[in-house]
């Protein structure tokens, strides 16, 4: 009940009132134009009677939320007798085919097609049923098979559409979580370098403090006091930093960072264990060396050159490389590019990239990665060799998280005027399939009792025309011909428009429970 209730928003029922009215008014168009089509008069619908009928399909129409397939069989039945409701039905067998899943959906929508077909062989003449079988068959097909087809097809892709969008969204997290955890282990890796390079600088104070104690020992005891000061206080800062920072240490073996770590020298290296790993790199170094910048500037210069060969191995192998670093009084920049083609070792993940942007970011620098327009590749970092600090996260990290597409206003104006057009749609099918398939020629029944032989029984003659209709006896008085001679009759309509100068009255004369007598007549409409 709740789920039903769930799907009652506003837009849910303005939608479904303006369905509703549109279902309406083609309902009582059809009423108006199928007489002009010819279709057989005992399903006609006017004044209350099309008021009432129209009241039925609203409520069809309106059922569908709680119990499609009851709307479903009510919707069938009522085309069966009155036709003009065909929209109705398309409605509700649109709805059915989105929510009827298989097995079921076969069966249901059999017993839906069957059950027009069944009550016009029940409520129809008999000698009109062959032509009318025709008709609704037809018309069921375009308002139940069609529009269950339409509506399961349109639920299937909206499932689809839910499952990619889930999809989109696990692998958009999957995506941050390991962008997450790549800039968690370069952090822990540059945790691990301070460690290091920090504790070297301390353990050395420590060094020349205790230096210092020991030549001022029985010399000066101010001198010994401080330099004692100096070097516990280096001992415990070198064990707090040993405390907070060994725990960032990451797992595997230790970094390697030595003094000439981001150098000229060691960016030569680099490229000459490139070269041997069989890929053709060149190196232009322009401007001085970097031995006296900041040990995180080379640090990081370092990780750019070795993180970038190393994706030409894993992805680019064997084109060619161009590392050019430009140093400068105030930046370095270090550029790797790539030319196009290669030959793919390995799928990235991007974490690397990842990676060298927190690197960057925590010298207040830059980076920059993507395809050339030769189709090959360059990642490009910019960083100044003086600064106070990192700066803030760089956008570049997050290009790939491109919000998930949603519906344009236009997508939604079309959604909504598809209802309508489907509407229209299925009344032009239901009065192109009159056209198509007229009524009988009136050669063809310019005798409607050539099948009703003599000698038959009322009920046999009942089984074809019906019970007698009094309204239909009363309406032939004076205008029909003698009876015969003790025998007693039955009066059965015509079915002829409502807009007819004139209606035709069957008359059936039985002698001992036997036909002896079959006529016809035309009586006029009364104008009153």
């Amino acid at each position: 009940m709740r789920d039903v209730l769930g799907r009652w928003r506003l837009s849910t029922v303005v939608g479904d009132l303006l369905l509703v009215a549109c279902v309406a008014a083609v309902t009582t168009y059809l009423a108006d134009e199928l007489p002009v089509w010819g279709w057989p008069g005992v399903l006609y619908a006017t004044g209350p009677v099309l008021t009432a009928v129209v009241a039925l399909a609203a409520t069809a129409v309106l059922l569908r939320r709680w119990s499609a397939w009851v709307a479903l069989f009510g919707a069938a039945v009522l085309f069966g007798v009155f036709p003009a409701t065909a929209v109705a039905l398309a409605v509700v067998a649109h709805t059915a085919g989105a929510r009827c899943r298989p097995p079921l959906r076969g069966p249901v929508f059999a017993v839906a097609a069957l059950l027009p077909v069944g009550v016009v062989l029940i409520t129809q003449p008999a000698y009109r049923w062959q032509y009318v079988t025709v008709v609704i068959t037809i018309l069921t097909v375009l308002c139940v098979a069609v529009p269950a087809l339409v509506g399961a097809l349109q639920a299937q892709q909206a499932r689809l559409v839910d499952a990619l969008r889930e999809r989109a969204e696990f692998l958009a997290r999957t995506r941050d979580l390991e962008r997450s955890e790549a800039r968690q282990r370069e952090r822990s890796r540059i945790a691990e370098e301070m460690h290091d390079h920090l504790g070297h600088r301390l353990s050395l104070i420590a060094m020349y403090s205790g230096a210092l104690e020991v030549a001022a020992t029985g010399q000066d005891p101010e001198l010994l006091d401080a330099a004692h000061l100096v070097r516990s206080t280096t001992r415990t800062a070198l064990d707090e930093l040993r405390q907070s920072l060994g725990v960032l240490r990451p797992a595997g073996p230790p970094a390697e960072s030595t003094e000439a770590t981001g150098t000229r020298a060691d960016v030569t290296e680099l490229v000459a264990a490139s070269r041997a790993g069989g890929v053709s790199v060149t190196l232009d170094w322009r401007g001085p060396d970097l031995a006296d910048a900041r040990v995180p500037v080379r640090q990081a210069v370092h990780r750019v050159v070795r993180e970038a060969l190393t994706n030409v191995h894993k992805h680019a192998a064997g084109t060619p490389v161009a590392v050019t670093v430009s140093s400068g009084s105030s930046q370095v920049t270090v550029e790797v590019r790539n030319g196009p083609g290669g030959v793919p070792r390995s799928a990235g993940t991007g974490s690397g990239l990842v990676g060298l942007r927190e690197r960057v970011r925590l010298v207040a620098g830059g980076l920059t990665a993507g395809p050339t327009a030769d189709g090959g590749f360059m990642v490009t970092a910019v960083m100044p060799l003086t600064g106070d600090g990192p700066v803030a996260e760089a956008d570049a990290d997050d290009q790939a998280a491109v919000p998930l597409p949603t519906r344009r206003r236009t997508a939604r104006l079309a959604a909504a005027l598809l209802p309508v057009a489907g509407l229209a749609a299925v009344a032009a099918m239901v009065l192109t399939t009159l056209a198509f398939v007229p009524p009988p020629a009136p050669a063809d029944h310019e005798d409607p009792l050539e099948d009703i032989e003599l000698g038959m029984t009322p009920e046999d003659v009942e089984g074809w025309f019906g019970p007698n209709v009094p309204s239909a006896e009363a309406a032939a008085l004076d205008h029909e011909p003698p009876w015969p001679d003790d025998t007693w009759c039955t009066y059965v309509p015509a079915d002829d428009p409502p807009d007819a100068e004139t209606v035709a009255i069957f008359r059936f004369c039985f002698a001992e429970d036997e036909l002896v007598e079959k006529t016809w007549f035309e009586i006029p409409v009364s104008e009153d």
